[in-house]
């Protein structure tokens, strides 16, 4: 269910946007899907460690002890699944070119529900599912967070149209 949102927006983007919006919605797939990679590696390594019966019960994978090493392994391979959906500093390229191009309404759906995707699961897997490498990449979080909203902040006020179209 969760990548089902990667087919519909493509959809929704490759035939309602833009002049470039074959670009657009390619790269768009092209990063989700490279991004949907890493998050099945890291579902199917969580729910088959140590267990016999494999489950995705975030109750009974939150009171699981992994070792330091897989720990911090699950978690990379989460976060660059959910940064590049969330956009996250650098892995946000796809984002200007799919916004530009998109239709408004495509353009709603991708700010409203698609972006908050990725935050929710920073916060429901890596944090709930993985704390010891959660406390480890905290800091760093927090100084990538803060150099977007700088870098955010920076680029916005000098742009005239907030849908760029070049």
């Amino acid at each position: 269910m969760w990548e089902l949102e990667l087919i519909l927006v493509y959809l929704l983007l490759s035939m309602w946007g833009g002049k470039k919006r074959l670009y657009s919605s390619t790269k768009f797939i092209l990063y989700i899907a490279g991004s949907s990679i890493f998050l099945l590696i890291g579902v199917l390594g969580i729910s088959l460690y140590g267990s016999n019966e494999p489950t995705l019960n975030l109750e009974l994978l939150g009171n699981q002890a992994y070792p330091v090493t897989l720990e911090i392994l699950f978690y990379i391979g989460f976060l660059i699944a959910f940064a590049v959906k969330s956009p996250i500093i650098p892995l946000h390229t796809w984002l200007p070119d799919t916004l530009s191009e998109a239709h408004y309404s495509t353009y709603m759906l991708l700010a409203g529900i698609l972006l908050k995707m990725g935050v929710y699961g920073l916060v429901r897997i890596n944090m709930e599912l993985l704390p010891h490498a959660h406390s480890m990449f905290f800091p760093w979080l927090m100084v990538v967070g803060t150099i977007q909203i700088i870098y955010a902040a920076s680029t916005s006020s000098g742009q005239r149209n907030l849908k760029k179209k070049e």
